[in-house]
């Protein structure tokens, strides 16, 4: 099997020492397998499971943040194993930046409403990018005898909730008298809060396979698939072993310019430590550093691999030159257990929030809590 014809690829190769293996680079601007399995379908090792198979299309950031950027990367059993597992967590707790800036899908389709509650009255509601809707029916009845209905309070979105609703209170009571309707009207503004988590286990290994995914679009998959990248491949796939990734915003200050809710995917290695190193930010706001091997020999430095993405525009963003936004060469310990206040988290997503705020009109984030 060979890479594509055409496909942009140097390759330099090194002599190894007696005493260890080294790793040629061989940075590929893209990579598809051969045809081999008939008309339109792509066969080769899944980046995934190593197994021969037929590769689908994989996003490198979700397609429910937004993300456009894909690769053949991976089998169908993998691809659909991620994406009800990992991809869905990191679109629900994050989705909800896209809803806000009204982010469309590639493939058509609405945005994901997501829930928040009223802070003056506490009340459920859900909001899908335009505005608030309660999130379901309220029924309030009084019966004393269980059978003829004295009172009823119904609270709904539509006429025809309203319908369905007293149909079905009809089949369960005597109603008698008349049915009054009058509707609830809120100007605003609506205060609400609600909850994300940004540093679950699953929300890592999210993160994790954003930064190995986007490794695998540009390395070759020969280094790619060498035992060095077992353990972050095992970690992604099986949830294996410690921790490979961790929310960081310590030292990944560079991945944002705070004027855009940019996604950005960076990776760079610290030849000394023998460490490739991920980093992932989302929206500007959620970010995190991943661990792609700690034990990658390579007789030469790589230039940074860098993907800028403006998911507003849905256009790639380049910043060649400019060293504020590349990565610094960090230790494993500043990658798993960076030294950040509560703090320094909270005022790193408050800007990311301000950020949003200029892109949607009436939008303003009041306060922001980690626990």
């Amino acid at each position: 099997m060979n890479d594509r014809e055409g496909s942009p690829c140097e390759q330099v190769e090194n002599e190894p020492s007696d005493n260890e293996s080294s790793h040629g680079v061989c940075l590929c601007e893209s990579w598809e397998a051969s045809d081999a399995g008939g008309e339109g379908l792509m066969v080769g090792p899944c980046f995934a499971c190593t197994r021969r198979k037929e590769l689908t299309s994989e996003h490198i950031v979700p397609h429910a943040l937004g993300g456009r950027l894909k690769g053949l990367l991976y089998c169908k059993e993998c691809n659909d194993r991620f994406g009800k597992e990992i991809d869905a967590e990191i679109s629900k707790q994050f989705g909800k930046i896209a809803t806000l800036l009204n982010i469309k899908r590639e493939r058509g389709g609405e945005t994901r409403p997501f829930d928040v509650r009223e802070i003056s009255t506490g009340t459920e509601l859900v909001f899908d990018g335009k505005g608030f809707t309660r999130k379901g029916v309220i029924v309030n009845l009084s019966s004393k005898d269980g059978k003829k209905l004295d009172a009823a309070d119904i609270t709904v979105r539509s006429k025809g909730e309203l319908k369905k609703t007293c149909a079905e209170i009809r089949k369960r009571y005597e109603v008698s008298g008349e049915m009054k309707e009058f509707q609830e009207h809120h100007p605003g503004p609506t205060d609400a809060v609600h909850e994300t988590e940004i540093n679950s286990r699953l929300l890592r290994r999210a993160s994790a396979k954003i930064a190995y995914s986007f490794l695998c679009t540009k390395v070759s998959r020969d280094i790619v698939l060498s035992s060095a990248f077992d353990g972050i491949r095992a970690y992604i796939k099986d949830d294996e072993g410690p921790d490979l990734s961790c929310a960081n915003y310590v030292h990944t200050r560079f991945m944002t310019d705070h004027v855009r809710p940019l996604h950005k995917v960076h990776v760079a290695l610290n030849r000394d430590d023998k460490i490739v190193v991920g980093y992932v930010s989302l929206f500007g706001m959620y970010r995190f550093t991943v661990v792609l091997s700690d034990d990658f020999v390579s007789d030469l430095e790589w230039a940074d691999l860098d993907y800028t993405f403006d998911p507003v525009r849905l256009q790639e963003v380049f910043m060649l030159g400019n060293e504020r936004l590349r990565g610094s060469h960090i230790t494993r310990a500043d990658i798993l257990n960076p030294k950040q206040s509560k703090e320094l988290v909270e005022a790193e997503i408050s800007r990311g929030h301000e950020v949003v705020a200029t892109y949607v009109d009436g939008y303003e984030f009041l306060h922001g809590e980690v626990e």
